[in-house]
């Protein structure tokens, strides 16, 4: 049982806590297993050390005089290493192999897409914001002015105003799906071991 595994089934069985006393306790846990790990212990030698989860929450839940119920369980602990490991080479140059050709055909022309779409509507609403300024450098220069160029000056800032949520929603989203996809990426070749 691993760090993760561990905390996440503490706060299972925490469940009866409330919420800012059952992450007070998770906290001083996590505390645990970073002391642990900088004396140079191993998840797994640490949640040995501090004994199951279903033990830990007994022993806090009879503290508090909280009474849980019984479930009957045909299984005891035993600590295992997480099952997570490193690829290996080959493995992994395969995995690359077979993301290059998915990239190639499917995600590459995708995100490029949105990218391209999310970098021309924000010139598009810069473009629109600038308008106005635009107007009163051509008055100085000595064009003519007409009043319809003012209404659609206003009315371009209008615009620009309305797209610029859409547009920062598109960019936030094309960013996120970016890095979404590079860390899914990174996951997928070297595996869910400690290099990933």
């Amino acid at each position: 049982m691993n760090k993760q595994d561990f905390l996440n089934e503490l706060n299972q069985r925490l469940e009866l806590l409330d919420s800012k006393e059952r992450r007070e306790l998770l906290s001083d846990y996590q505390e645990h297993f970073r002391n642990g790990l900088e004396e140079g212990k191993s998840e797994e030698q640490i949640v040995f050390d501090l004994g199951t989860p279903e033990e830990i929450a007994a022993d806090i839940l009879n503290e508090r005089d909280i009474k849980e119920e019984k479930v009957e369980n045909d299984y005891y602990y035993v600590p295992r290493k997480n099952q997570t490991e490193n690829r290996s080479t080959g493995r992994q140059l395969l995995i690359g192999v077979g993301l290059f050709f998915l990239d190639v055909c499917l995600i590459i022309p995708i995100i490029v897409s949105l990218w391209a779409v999310s970098i021309s509507l924000w010139a598009t609403v810069g473009s629109f914001f600038l308008t106005p300024i635009l107007l009163g450098i051509s008055l100085l220069f000595g064009m003519d002015f007409e009043m319809y160029q003012m209404f659609i000056s206003i009315g371009l800032v209008g615009l620009g105003l309305m797209l610029l949520f859409v547009t920062s929603s598109l960019f936030q989203f094309t960013k996120k799906a970016t890095i979404g996809i590079i860390q899914w990426h990174k996951f997928a070749v070297k595996g869910g071991g400690k290099n990933a």
